[in-house]
This record gives structure tokens, C-alpha cells and sequence, in this order.
């Protein structure tokens, strides 16, 4: 799915915003979720949600697949760049849970290719070798899926899921920061924030979801009003 913003005549560059829906879900699922493509269209910004590979309709993460996802990604944003103006210096990245995954592989995997990424209901460890990238991760701690605490994924062949503090901190560790401050910014929202640029947004009682986006099915939690994950990802850029 592409949104092109209304009246763009194709000659100046305009920033991109990359959205991963989680394992099973398609773009017009995390469209309706995040709001990405409409908020991305009247901010002037393009906006791309690909949707995983297969039956599955799932991203490799970690050898799960057969699909070069990575190579996908590199290539769809550098055909975006060419043919509908892409700034190639101003991409985000984002996803949420397998999508979100699948973003922090992306961040680390491509050096330059993204300005930053954004993770939402996910917690992923930077991969041996990655470069430094400002990474924001989003995530509630009462998720019944990706447990902020951490624990086993359950499917055949994925990672455990890391505690979604320790994984700032592994990544916020790629720039040598040891340690951060915390921040209530909202009631139910509080910032962990290092000084290189990492921050974890912790939202207290908030399910797996998209937090300021529609409300989804109630087995998967609360979706919080406080915080608004998409209006982050374009301050990003």
C-alpha cells in the first residue's frame, strides 16, 4: 500500500515512512490501526506498508522464511526514491510486533538506508555488528502477546523475546550510553529516555496495540489515548 500526499508533482523529495504490519496482518489492517497513510498524506509525506511474504503473511526474522525480506526493503525504498521522489536521507522505519521485529533487523541490517525506527509491541535486540541508529520502542506492559518482561515466542524457530528494558539498553549501548532518565510525560506514560538518542515509551496497562491509533480487538488490550506512536514516527523525520 503507497500513499502519496495530494498534489505532489513529483519533483521535490519528500520524506518516507516504512510500516510493517505484525505476523498475519495486512496492510490495510495496520493502515486502519495506525492511521500511518492518511496522517503521513496530510503531513506531506510518503508513506509505504508492505505486507509480510507467504501464507503467513510473515517477516524473516530470524531464518523463519525463505523470503529475502531484507533485500525487499532495501530495494523497495531505493525504487521509491526513483520513482516517486523519495528523500533517501530522511526514511523511518516502523512495525508492530512481527513488523516491528522485522524493523529493528531492517535498522541494523541496512546502515544508512534509515534515519531511525520505531517499534510498537516489540521488543528486539540490536543483531551483532549493527551500527548506531536513533531507536524509539513503544511497547504497553500488560501485553498478552510480546510480554514487556520477556519470555519465550512460542512459534518454532523465533528468538525469545527480550525484556523490552534490557533491549533499549542493548541498543542505547551502540552509542555508549549506560544510562537514562525517566519521564512521566502523560499519566500511564512514562519515557525512558538515553542521552544518545534511545528511548523506551512504557505504557502502563496498555495492551498489543497501537498507542493513539483504533481500538482493535479487546483479547489484545488496552489501546491507550495518551500516547501517540504515529505522530512520533513523523517527528522522526
Amino acid at each position: 500500500m503507497l500513499a502519496v500526499p495530494a498534489g505532489d508533482d513529483g519533483h521535490h523529495r519528500l520524506p518516507l515512512v516504512v510500516g510493517l504490519p505484525g505476523y498475519g496482518r495486512t496492510s490495510e489492517e495496520l493502515a486502519a490501526q495506525s492511521r500511518i497513510p492518511v496522517r503521513a498524506m496530510a503531513a506531506g509525506v510518503l508513506a509505504v506498508l508492505p505486507q509480510g511474504a507467504g501464507t503467513a503473511k510473515s517477516w524473516n526474522i530470524s531464518g523463519t522464511t525463505g523470503y529475502d525480506d531484507l533485500g525487499f526493503l532495501s530495494a523497495l525504498v531505493a525504487t521509491l526514491a526513483a520513482t516517486e521522489c523519495a528523500d533517501p536521507a530522511r526514511v523511518v522505519i516502523t512495525g508492530i510486533s512481527d513488523g516491528g521485529d522485522m524493523a529493528g533487523v531492517a535498522a541494523c541490517a541496512l546502515p544508512g538506508r534509515f534515519r531511525a525506527v520505531v517499534t510498537v509491541a516489540a521488543s528486539t535486540d540490536p543483531r551483532p555488528g549493527c551500527h548506531r541508529i536513533r531507536i524509539v520502542a513503544v511497547h504497553g506492559d500488560a501485553d498478552p502477546v510480546d510480554p514487556y518482561g520477556g519470555g519465550p515466542d512460542g512459534r518454532p524457530g523465533y528468538p525469545a523475546i527480550p525484556p523490552a528494558a534490557a533491549a533499549i539498553a542493548a541498543w542505547a549501548g551502540l552509542d555508549g550510553c549506560p544510562r537514562a532518565a525517566n519521564t512521566g510525560v502523560a499519566l500511564h506514560i512514562l519515557i525512558t529516555t538515553y542521552p544518545c538518542g534511545a528511548q523506551l515509551v512504557t505504557v502502563d496497562g496498555g495492551g498489543h496495540t497501537w498507542p493513539g491509533g483504533a481500538q482493535v480487538s479487546v483479547s489484545l488490550g488496552v489501546t491507550t489515548s495518551a500516547y501517540d506512536a504515529t505522530a512520533t514516527i513523523l517527528a522522526l523525520l
